[in-house]
């Protein structure tokens, strides 16, 4: 009966402890909890162990990367539509040949057409 009981426990050990990998070894810290908790793989940050297993972890914050990568190119796209809304709401509907023909204009009269140029087409109105 011993060597029977001895000899099972060994067959236990060995097929609970065959696959290294179940093992836990990575120690979390603060923002990796967090980063567990969000993902549900723990309900609250105080059930996540001091030990959790590297394969669950990996896991957890390559979804982690890939929302924050997610959320930075819809943020982008925003930034730069509101960029262009701006700028469109805020154009004077001034074009480089218009402001040519003006510095052109200037240049024929004998004026040196100070104000005119690249700074025309901020400062510069059609009427002027």
């Amino acid at each position: 009966r011993t060597l029977r009981h001895v000899r099972s426990t060994l067959l236990n050990c060995t097929r609970r402890c065959s696959n290294i990998s179940n093992v836990p070894s990575y120690t979390p810290d603060p923002l990796d909890k967090k980063i567990l908790v969000h993902f549900k793989y723990y309900a609250t940050i105080e059930e996540v162990p001091n030990k959790v297993d590297q394969h669950i972890m990996s896991r957890a914050k390559s979804q982690a990367r890939i929302k924050m990568a997610n959320l930075m190119i819809f943020l982008t796209l925003l930034g730069s539509l509101l960029t262009v809304i701006y700028a469109k709401s805020n154009s004077r509907q001034n074009s480089l040949q218009e402001e040519n023909y003006r510095r052109h204009l200037h240049y024929l009269k004998g004026e040196t057409g100070s104000g005119t140029g690249r700074l025309g087409l901020v400062t510069h109105t059609k009427e002027d």
